[in-house]
């Protein structure tokens, strides 16, 4: 299997920034945060109990660049290196790996279908946008 062009580290760096950024945002009181609270049942108060902020941010920063990394090698892979070519990629990650994993977890844990809206809908944007870097930065 021969691969063309090499990872641009730089975008996938990149990528998890923007992951982290949209996740920030996503889930603050602005935007979905207070619906995400309610939909998992539980208070402000017993999520903040025993939080581990700096463990907690820093395993989602690894896993987003190991998504974002991966993504990479899935462009280089089918030769794609464009910004459409990297956003259809993105999809096609998102409803084979990510949302079908989503909609197992969603009907086997009882979670409401709002908690699989907000948590779905940000890996969504967050596999699009990605794929968008990406797909620019290739090659």
């Amino acid at each position: 299997m021969e691969l063309h062009g090499e990872i641009n580290y730089i975008a996938v760096l990149l990528c998890g920034i923007v992951a982290m950024g949209i996740g920030a945002l996503w889930y603050s009181p602005m935007l979905f945060g207070k619906i995400w609270v309610a939909s998992i049942d539980k208070t402000e108060e017993e999520l903040e109990k025993d939080f581990q902020p700096i463990k907690a941010y820093s395993v989602s920063f690894l896993a987003q660049l190991v998504m974002a990394f991966v993504l990479a090698l899935l462009l280089r892979y089918v030769n794609a290196g464009t910004p459409e070519e990297g956003i259809r990629l993105g999809f096609m990650v998102w409803i084979g790996f990510t949302a079908t994993t989503m909609t197992v977890n969603f009907l086997f844990e009882g979670k409401t279908f709002k908690h699989f809206l907000v948590d779905s809908s940000y890996h969504f944007i967050v596999l699009m946008l990605s794929g968008l870097i990406l797909g620019a930065w290739s090659g």
